[in-house]
């Protein structure tokens, strides 16, 4: 067995409260000791080059595979300022060979924020005619719960004459949008793979040493699972499947935990409603920008509290997405009930219940969810993407919006993320907004080193692991990251600007700068 030190650095080690090491010694991929001084033996010695090392942040919700096939297949829309702009990028990302040059078909675009656009409007279907007829044009919103196609991307999805009420003609949102994105060509095994390398790889560039990804599809899935056979992923990865693939799983006899340290299957996803920006997001009272609308629930209540039930009852662990406050209370609804079946099953109940996002909750949510011991992963970046939130929400409900603070405080899991691609896969740009806050909320800012252990720990902590999990302690895994600057020596708001360095997970070096 080799011994790896890796010194001149300081190492942060915020389960220690202040405290730091110099160096740190690995073995096997896991660590050994930490501290300051004299140095131990080891085989190999690794110098970080005077570089300040946090514990290996986890994304615990993003769309990593998907992400990939985004950036080769569409337009980055993200930040558009006008109608104008995104016609731009879509005919920029045409010209460098975005999918859609070689088939002759589909053009595609993805991040667009109508809120951002100086028409003060949706982009509609004529604006899409208007860039291009004679081939389908289909852009999805930031939030990945509307998009907006023309009149030939609506026909060859079935669509024709598609109109959705408080909305201009072509846009189509939450699952209704399945029509659109089934009559897009699908991308071959080798693309998926490739997506996959590269955003593992991306995702290590950026400062995470892993994640949890949302599967939408068996072929992201298998895409993972082969390059897995061939080695050591560049990050860990966690993947959670949709409720489509319940079945087939259970058939197979994989439940959650099913994999090793680089690959496993985690939570079961269900959808409880839609997004604040799309105004989709359900909630108990309407809108304050928009009077009467009051979002939606992609299921009743005792239809989301049967697939629940359902998933606990094939060994898997159950996370929902709910942005709503309406959505946040049905989803707590259907955990308590199955509460008692999940803690029964010695395999089940290590697994809490998890919540992705948990947008607007009220003091009555967060009691109940702390009662039941329901985690929640969240993503910083929103509150500051959202900027809207006050006038969407009001002033009462605007102060459980993103409340990442209360939560935490309150006792309830959090594990830190970016839901990339609707935010960037950048580590330290996440962690920047959780330790700064809009003018509109500044009491949920969390102090560093505890967003350093959200980010860290927290990811395990989802998975129902040991307390300490994630942390620069013996016996854990090797992963961590090296950055050019001490966060603790900058303004909050320059955190996500330090660059990284190297990250290393299982000891290797999987990206250096």
């Amino acid at each position: 067995m080799r011994d790896t030190l890796f010194v001149n650095a300081r190492f942060i080690l915020p389960h220690r409260g202040n405290e730091d090491a110099e160096w740190l010694l690995a073995r096997q991929g896991k660590i050994v000791s930490s501290g300051r001084g004299a140095v131990p033996a080891a085989d190999e010695i690794l110098d970080l080059g005077g570089t300040t090392v946090i514990p290996g942040p986890v994304d615990a919700h993003c769309h990593l595979v998907s992400y990939g096939i985004m950036r080769a297949r569409e337009a980055d829309l993200r930040g558009a300022s006008s109608l104008s702009e995104i016609r731009r990028r879509l005919e920029a990302h045409l010209r460098t060979g975005g999918f859609g040059t070689g088939d002759g078909r589909w053009v595609l675009g993805r991040g667009f924020d109508q809120e951002l656009l100086e028409e003060g409007r949706w982009p509609e279907q004529a604006d899409l005619d208007a860039i291009c007829k004679d081939r389908p044009v289909r852009i999805t919103r930031v939030c990945g719960h509307a998009m907006v196609a023309n009149r030939m991307a609506l026909e060859q999805a079935g669509l024709p004459n598609h109109h959705e009420d408080g909305f201009p003609p072509g846009v189509v949102t939450e699952e209704r949008m399945g029509a659109v994105y089934d009559a897009v060509p699908k991308p071959s095994e080798p693309e998926w793979r490739a997506a996959a390398e590269w955003a593992c790889r991306d995702a290590a560039a950026h400062g995470f040493v892993g994640v949890h990804s949302l599967m939408a599809h068996a072929h992201e899935m298998r895409a993972l699972v082969r390059l897995r056979a061939v080695g050591p992923l560049p990050v860990r990865v966690v993947m959670q499947p949709p409720y489509a693939m319940l079945d087939a799983l259970h058939a197979s006899g994989i439940q959650t935990g099913f994999g090793d340290a680089w690959l496993r299957y985690g939570a079961i996803k269900l959808f409880s409603d839609g997004s604040l920006g799309a105004r989709t997001a359900a909630m108990l009272e309407a809108y304050s920008d928009a009077p009467g609308v009051v979002g939606e629930l992609i299921y009743t209540p005792e239809e989301l509290s049967a697939r629940v039930r359902r998933i606990v009852e094939r060994g898997f662990q159950v996370c929902i997405h709910a942005i709503g406050d309406r959505a946040m209370e049905v989803t707590v609804d259907a955990m308590e009930a199955s509460e008692a079946l999940r803690s029964a099953d010695p395999s089940a109940s290590r697994f809490p219940f998890r919540i992705e996002h948990a947008s607007v909750v009220n003091a009555r949510l967060v009691e109940r969810m702390r009662t039941l011991g329901i985690t929640a992963a969240v993503q910083p970046q929103f509150a500051r993407s959202d900027s809207w939130s006050p006038d969407r929400l009001g002033p009462e409900r605007v102060a459980g919006c993103y409340a990442f603070r209360t939560l935490h405080e309150a006792g309830i899991g959090l594990a830190g993320s970016t839901d990339c691609p609707v935010e960037s896969m950048v580590a330290l740009a996440a962690i920047c907004q959780m330790v700064t806050r809009p003018d509109w909320s500044p009491q949920e800012a969390i102090p560093l080193r505890q967003a350093l252990r959200i980010f860290s720990e927290g990811s395990y902590r989802l998975l129902g692991s040991p307390a300490g999990t994630g942390a620069l302690e013996p016996g854990q895994h090797a992963d961590f990251v090296a950055l050019a600057v001490d966060p603790e020596t900058v303004a909050p708001n320059e955190i996500e600007s330090i660059p990284v360095v190297a990250t290393v997970v299982g000891g290797r070096v999987v990206y250096a700068a």
